[in-house]
């Protein structure tokens, strides 16, 4: 079991002023406790090889673009970049999905998407990046549900994403 450090996570909540559009839906300091469980059960399944556990606490958004079994060949390549040994939250910030920057390819994170960013300090048993890692945790009909980001090691060799319409349409 991987210990996640949290230190006071409601002291880390970078709180920026709410923008009350439909392209922005608001996320507040409310919303991180929730945020934190789910990213907490996410990277426990990913530690234990529970792959169909994690796949089911994925953004639906994401999942519908990786079957079972690609699902898990994306998180064993993950693996062999080295165990994860430790995750440390450095900070949780909320953000609008658009405002994220696109990933290695040129695909963009989908408007209307309420999400945290997890900035995060890990280390791993060999390959640990040396800049931080961040995961997204996107909030859908349900839930918080992990929602891509550069967490756990680059799993697709580039950031793991909720891709937008456009984007959507390449595929």
């Amino acid at each position: 079991m991987i210990k996640i450090f949290t230190a006071c996570i409601l002291g880390l909540f970078i709180s920026i002023p709410a923008i009350s559009d439909a392209d922005n839906p608001v996320v507040t300091e409310e919303d991180v406790p929730a945020a934190l469980k789910a990213f907490e059960q996410w990277t426990e399944a990913f530690t234990s090889d529970d792959y169909n556990a994690q796949r089911s606490m994925t953004d639906p958004r994401i999942v519908r673009w990786y079957d079972k079994s690609r699902w898990k060949k994306l998180i064993r390549k993950s693996k062999k970049k080295g165990r994860l040994l430790s995750v440390n939250i450095e900070k949780v910030v909320p953000i609008a999905s658009k405002d994220i920057p696109c990933t290695e390819q040129g695909h963009c994170y989908r408007k209307n998407v309420p999400v945290l960013l997890f900035f995060l300090k890990t280390k791993y048993s060999k390959n640990t990046p040396p800049q931080p890692e961040y995961a997204v945790m996107a909030r859908s009909g349900d839930g918080w549900f992990f929602g891509g980001g550069t967490f756990p090691n680059r799993p697709m060799g580039e950031t793991l994403l909720i891709m937008n319409e456009k984007d959507v349409k390449k595929y």
